[in-house]
Protein backbone atom coordinates (compact mmCIF):
# COMPACT_ATOMS: atom_id res chain seq x y z
CA UNK A 1 0.00 0.00 0.00
CA UNK A 2 1.35 3.35 -0.83
CA UNK A 3 1.60 6.37 1.41
CA UNK A 4 1.54 9.86 0.41
CA UNK A 5 1.56 13.72 1.84
CA UNK A 6 0.05 16.06 -0.53
CA UNK A 7 2.79 16.13 -3.58
CA UNK A 8 2.84 19.14 -5.48
CA UNK A 9 3.07 18.62 -9.41
CA UNK A 10 6.41 20.23 -9.77
CA UNK A 11 9.50 21.34 -7.77
CA UNK A 12 12.80 23.33 -8.64
CA UNK A 13 15.65 21.84 -9.36
CA UNK A 14 19.41 23.02 -9.56
CA UNK A 15 19.43 21.09 -13.95
CA UNK A 16 22.65 21.13 -16.19
CA UNK A 17 21.93 20.40 -19.45
CA UNK A 18 25.68 19.89 -20.55
CA UNK A 19 28.78 19.80 -19.15
CA UNK A 20 31.18 22.67 -18.36
CA UNK A 21 31.87 24.92 -15.58
CA UNK A 22 29.81 25.70 -12.70
CA UNK A 23 27.52 28.64 -14.92
CA UNK A 24 26.44 25.45 -16.61
CA UNK A 25 24.03 24.76 -13.49
CA UNK A 26 20.53 26.70 -13.41
CA UNK A 27 17.28 26.30 -11.43
CA UNK A 28 14.16 25.68 -13.54
CA UNK A 29 10.82 23.91 -12.64
CA UNK A 30 10.48 20.03 -13.45
CA UNK A 31 8.23 17.61 -12.55
CA UNK A 32 8.56 15.66 -9.35
CA UNK A 33 9.35 12.08 -9.50
CA UNK A 34 6.80 9.67 -9.76
CA UNK A 35 6.58 7.40 -6.26
CA UNK A 36 7.38 3.61 -7.23
CA UNK A 37 7.41 0.16 -5.35
CA UNK A 38 9.95 -0.10 -3.15
CA UNK A 39 10.71 3.77 -3.20
CA UNK A 40 10.07 6.78 -0.74
CA UNK A 41 10.01 10.27 -2.12
CA UNK A 42 11.77 12.64 0.20
CA UNK A 43 10.95 16.53 0.63
CA UNK A 44 14.56 17.52 1.46
CA UNK A 45 15.86 20.03 3.39
CA UNK A 46 19.50 19.52 2.80
CA UNK A 47 21.49 18.27 -0.13
CA UNK A 48 25.47 17.78 0.22
CA UNK A 49 27.90 18.93 -2.89
CA UNK A 50 31.06 17.53 -2.80
CA UNK A 51 33.90 16.85 -5.25
CA UNK A 52 32.37 14.31 -7.10
CA UNK A 53 29.77 16.27 -8.04
CA UNK A 54 32.10 19.00 -9.93
CA UNK A 55 34.02 16.01 -11.33
CA UNK A 56 30.39 14.83 -12.90
CA UNK A 57 28.86 18.66 -13.71
CA UNK A 58 32.35 19.20 -15.41
CA UNK A 59 32.43 16.71 -17.73
CA UNK A 60 35.51 14.56 -16.46
CA UNK A 61 33.51 11.58 -15.78
CA UNK A 62 31.99 11.66 -19.27
CA UNK A 63 29.05 13.42 -21.54
CA UNK A 64 26.09 14.97 -19.30
CA UNK A 65 22.75 14.41 -20.29
CA UNK A 66 20.25 17.11 -20.25
CA UNK A 67 17.93 17.87 -17.56
CA UNK A 68 20.55 16.28 -15.12
CA UNK A 69 20.26 16.73 -11.46
CA UNK A 70 23.11 16.43 -9.48
CA UNK A 71 23.52 15.84 -6.00
CA UNK A 72 24.02 12.28 -4.14
CA UNK A 73 22.98 12.79 -0.76
CA UNK A 74 20.80 14.43 1.50
CA UNK A 75 18.62 15.18 4.75
CA UNK A 76 14.74 15.67 4.99
CA UNK A 77 11.04 14.29 5.21
CA UNK A 78 9.07 11.37 4.20
CA UNK A 79 6.89 12.70 1.60
CA UNK A 80 5.45 9.64 -0.05
CA UNK A 81 6.11 5.60 0.87
CA UNK A 82 6.16 3.24 -2.16
CA UNK A 83 4.00 -0.25 -2.05
CA UNK A 84 6.45 -3.09 -0.29
CA UNK A 85 8.29 -0.34 1.72
CA UNK A 86 8.60 -1.30 5.47
CA UNK A 87 10.48 0.83 8.26
CA UNK A 88 9.77 3.96 7.28
CA UNK A 89 6.72 6.33 6.86
CA UNK A 90 5.37 9.35 6.05
CA UNK A 91 6.10 12.96 7.92
CA UNK A 92 9.56 10.96 9.57
CA UNK A 93 13.33 12.70 9.61
CA UNK A 94 15.59 10.74 7.54
CA UNK A 95 18.86 10.98 5.36
CA UNK A 96 19.84 9.24 2.40
CA UNK A 97 23.08 8.18 0.30
CA UNK A 98 21.65 7.18 -3.30
CA UNK A 99 25.26 7.42 -5.55
CA UNK A 100 24.09 7.53 -9.78
CA UNK A 101 20.09 8.00 -8.73
CA UNK A 102 18.12 7.39 -11.74
CA UNK A 103 15.56 8.79 -10.98
CA UNK A 104 17.32 12.31 -10.29
CA UNK A 105 19.95 13.49 -7.81
CA UNK A 106 19.21 15.63 -4.39
CA UNK A 107 20.05 18.91 -5.57
CA UNK A 108 16.08 19.31 -5.79
CA UNK A 109 12.98 19.96 -3.92
CA UNK A 110 12.53 16.34 -3.57
CA UNK A 111 14.13 13.18 -4.84
CA UNK A 112 12.91 9.23 -5.37
CA UNK A 113 15.45 6.70 -4.05
CA UNK A 114 14.98 3.05 -3.05
CA UNK A 115 13.61 2.66 0.73
CA UNK A 116 16.57 0.52 1.63
CA UNK A 117 18.86 3.34 0.94
CA UNK A 118 17.16 5.76 3.48
CA UNK A 119 16.96 5.79 7.23
CA UNK A 120 15.75 8.13 10.06
CA UNK A 121 17.69 10.42 11.47
CA UNK A 122 19.43 9.81 14.63
CA UNK A 123 17.17 12.70 17.01
CA UNK A 124 19.78 14.54 18.60
CA UNK A 125 21.08 15.75 14.67
CA UNK A 126 20.15 18.75 13.28
CA UNK A 127 18.99 18.70 9.52
CA UNK A 128 21.90 20.44 7.97
CA UNK A 129 24.19 18.48 9.73
CA UNK A 130 22.45 15.31 8.88
CA UNK A 131 22.07 16.69 4.95
CA UNK A 132 25.94 17.10 4.82
CA UNK A 133 26.81 13.32 6.15
CA UNK A 134 25.73 10.37 4.90
CA UNK A 135 27.94 10.39 1.62
CA UNK A 136 31.25 10.95 3.71
CA UNK A 137 29.57 9.42 7.21
CA UNK A 138 29.41 6.05 5.68
CA UNK A 139 32.24 6.89 3.73
CA UNK A 140 34.59 6.73 6.62
CA UNK A 141 32.74 4.19 8.45
CA UNK A 142 33.75 1.81 5.57
CA UNK A 143 37.46 2.80 5.96
CA UNK A 144 37.56 2.40 9.83
CA UNK A 145 35.49 -1.48 9.46
CA UNK A 146 38.13 -2.76 6.55
CA UNK A 147 41.11 -1.37 9.01
CA UNK A 148 38.99 -2.88 12.05
CA UNK A 149 39.73 -0.04 13.97
CA UNK A 150 39.94 -0.53 17.49
CA UNK A 151 40.07 0.76 21.11
CA UNK A 152 43.87 2.11 21.95
CA UNK A 153 45.13 1.83 18.40
CA UNK A 154 47.29 4.85 16.95
CA UNK A 155 45.49 6.03 13.66
CA UNK A 156 46.30 8.57 11.36
CA UNK A 157 44.02 9.99 8.87
CA UNK A 158 45.57 11.77 6.06
CA UNK A 159 43.52 14.81 4.82
CA UNK A 160 41.57 14.65 8.46
CA UNK A 161 39.72 18.22 7.73
CA UNK A 162 37.99 17.37 4.71
CA UNK A 163 34.32 15.38 4.38
CA UNK A 164 35.54 12.24 4.72
CA UNK A 165 38.39 12.74 7.00
CA UNK A 166 36.67 14.76 9.48
CA UNK A 167 33.76 11.66 9.79
CA UNK A 168 36.53 9.62 9.84
CA UNK A 169 38.68 11.28 12.68
CA UNK A 170 35.29 11.24 14.81
CA UNK A 171 34.05 8.33 14.59
CA UNK A 172 37.35 6.87 15.17
CA UNK A 173 37.67 8.90 18.05
CA UNK A 174 33.96 8.48 19.85
CA UNK A 175 32.69 5.51 18.60
CA UNK A 176 35.80 3.23 18.65
CA UNK A 177 37.96 4.86 21.23
CA UNK A 178 41.32 4.94 18.78
CA UNK A 179 43.42 7.65 19.06
CA UNK A 180 43.40 9.97 16.38
CA UNK A 181 46.62 11.78 14.64
CA UNK A 182 45.21 14.09 11.59
CA UNK A 183 46.90 16.33 9.01
CA UNK A 184 45.56 19.14 7.99
CA UNK A 185 47.11 22.67 7.80
CA UNK A 186 47.56 25.09 10.66
CA UNK A 187 44.44 26.53 10.69
CA UNK A 188 42.20 23.17 10.85
CA UNK A 189 43.79 22.00 13.78
CA UNK A 190 41.45 23.47 16.17
CA UNK A 191 38.50 21.56 14.16
CA UNK A 192 39.88 18.70 14.21
CA UNK A 193 40.74 18.75 17.68
CA UNK A 194 36.96 18.87 18.47
CA UNK A 195 36.34 16.28 16.20
CA UNK A 196 38.36 14.18 18.77
CA UNK A 197 41.46 14.34 17.22
CA UNK A 198 44.52 13.99 20.37
CA UNK A 199 46.99 15.22 17.96
CA UNK A 200 47.12 17.31 14.74
CA UNK A 201 50.03 17.91 11.79
CA UNK A 202 50.95 20.59 9.21
CA UNK A 203 52.05 18.05 6.92
CA UNK A 204 54.29 20.51 5.47
CA UNK A 205 55.70 21.82 8.78
CA UNK A 206 59.63 21.54 8.48
CA UNK A 207 58.90 20.00 12.10
CA UNK A 208 57.22 16.94 10.53
CA UNK A 209 59.15 14.57 11.08
CA UNK A 210 60.27 15.24 14.40
CA UNK A 211 56.60 15.62 15.58
CA UNK A 212 55.45 12.24 14.02
CA UNK A 213 58.54 10.35 15.70
CA UNK A 214 57.39 11.89 18.95
CA UNK A 215 53.97 11.20 18.63
CA UNK A 216 54.45 7.86 17.24
CA UNK A 217 57.66 6.04 18.48
CA UNK A 218 56.57 2.62 17.63
CA UNK A 219 54.50 3.54 14.25
CA UNK A 220 51.28 4.30 13.41
CA UNK A 221 49.10 0.98 13.76
CA UNK A 222 46.92 2.07 10.75
CA UNK A 223 46.18 4.76 8.09
CA UNK A 224 43.40 5.99 6.30
CA UNK A 225 44.19 8.07 3.65
CA UNK A 226 41.61 10.11 2.02
CA UNK A 227 43.68 11.66 -0.62
CA UNK A 228 47.11 11.05 -2.25
CA UNK A 229 50.42 13.20 -2.30
CA UNK A 230 53.85 14.54 -1.83
CA UNK A 231 53.41 14.52 1.67
CA UNK A 232 51.83 11.52 2.33
CA UNK A 233 55.39 9.23 2.03
CA UNK A 234 56.56 10.68 5.02
CA UNK A 235 53.92 9.65 7.30
CA UNK A 236 53.95 6.35 5.59
CA UNK A 237 57.70 5.85 6.59
CA UNK A 238 56.22 6.14 10.34
CA UNK A 239 54.36 2.54 9.84
CA UNK A 240 54.32 -0.07 12.32
CA UNK A 241 55.96 -3.57 10.58
CA UNK A 242 52.38 -5.03 8.76
CA UNK A 243 50.07 -1.68 9.25
CA UNK A 244 47.37 -1.68 6.98
CA UNK A 245 46.38 1.73 4.62
CA UNK A 246 42.64 2.25 3.70
CA UNK A 247 41.57 4.50 1.39
CA UNK A 248 38.64 5.26 -0.39
CA UNK A 249 38.44 4.02 -4.05
CA UNK A 250 39.32 7.13 -6.78
CA UNK A 251 42.12 8.00 -4.82
CA UNK A 252 45.00 8.38 -7.19
CA UNK A 253 47.16 7.34 -7.88
CA UNK A 254 46.47 3.61 -5.52
CA UNK A 255 48.25 4.00 -2.49
CA UNK A 256 51.16 0.62 -2.35
CA UNK A 257 53.89 0.16 0.26
CA UNK A 258 55.59 -2.92 0.43
CA UNK A 259 55.44 -4.86 3.72
CA UNK A 260 51.53 -2.84 4.37
CA UNK A 261 47.94 -4.41 2.91
CA UNK A 262 46.38 -2.19 0.99
CA UNK A 263 43.05 -1.92 1.39
CA UNK A 264 40.45 0.48 -1.13
CA UNK A 265 37.58 0.63 -0.17
CA UNK A 266 33.43 2.54 -0.76
CA UNK A 267 31.17 3.60 1.47
CA UNK A 268 27.76 1.48 1.81
CA UNK A 269 24.70 2.73 0.91
CA UNK A 270 22.28 -0.21 2.70
CA UNK A 271 19.63 0.43 5.33
CA UNK A 272 22.31 -2.35 6.87
CA UNK A 273 25.07 0.11 6.81
CA UNK A 274 23.12 2.74 7.57
CA UNK A 275 21.79 1.22 11.12
CA UNK A 276 25.43 0.33 11.71
CA UNK A 277 26.23 3.91 11.38
CA UNK A 278 23.39 5.17 13.42
CA UNK A 279 24.95 2.70 15.92
CA UNK A 280 27.94 4.25 16.24
CA UNK A 281 26.76 7.25 16.66
CA UNK A 282 24.16 6.43 19.25
CA UNK A 283 23.23 9.51 21.26
CA UNK A 284 26.12 11.80 20.46
CA UNK A 285 26.41 14.68 19.17
CA UNK A 286 29.03 15.41 16.07
CA UNK A 287 30.91 18.59 15.38
CA UNK A 288 30.88 18.52 11.72
CA UNK A 289 31.86 21.98 10.41
CA UNK A 290 29.03 22.74 7.70
CA UNK A 291 28.57 25.60 5.06
CA UNK A 292 25.40 26.13 3.65
CA UNK A 293 24.26 27.99 0.27
CA UNK A 294 20.76 28.01 -0.97
CA UNK A 295 19.14 26.16 -3.75
CA UNK A 296 19.50 28.92 -5.83
CA UNK A 297 23.09 30.17 -5.61
CA UNK A 298 24.24 26.24 -7.04
CA UNK A 299 26.54 28.07 -9.09
CA UNK A 300 28.25 29.09 -6.18
CA UNK A 301 28.51 26.17 -4.21
CA UNK A 302 29.98 24.35 -7.14
CA UNK A 303 32.71 27.45 -7.27
CA UNK A 304 33.39 26.47 -3.36
CA UNK A 305 33.99 23.14 -4.30
CA UNK A 306 36.69 23.75 -6.92
CA UNK A 307 38.46 26.42 -4.72
CA UNK A 308 39.55 23.93 -2.60
CA UNK A 309 40.18 23.21 1.53
CA UNK A 310 36.92 23.06 2.54
CA UNK A 311 36.49 22.04 6.12
CA UNK A 312 34.20 19.51 6.49
CA UNK A 313 30.97 19.49 4.25
CA UNK A 314 28.91 22.25 1.85
CA UNK A 315 25.37 21.54 1.45
CA UNK A 316 22.42 23.43 -0.49
CA UNK A 317 19.86 24.25 1.72
CA UNK A 318 16.74 23.68 -0.09
CA UNK A 319 13.80 24.34 1.87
Amino acid sequence: MCMTSNLPAMMKAAVADKAGPPDVIHITSVPVPQLTDGHVIIALDYAGVGSWDAEQRSGNWGAVKPGTILGADGSGTVAAVGGGVTGLRVGERVYSFSYGNPLGGFHAEYVSVPAERAARVPEQLDQKVAGAMPCVALTAHAGLRVLKAKRGELLLVFGASGGVGSLAVWLAANAMGATVVGTGRPETHEYLRTLGAAHAIDPRSPRRDAVIKELAPNGFDAVLATANGDDLPAFLSHLRSDAPIAYPNGVEPEIHIDGHPSLPFDGGMSREDFERLNEAIGTRSMPLRVEAFPLDRAVDAHRRIEQGRVEGKIVLRIR
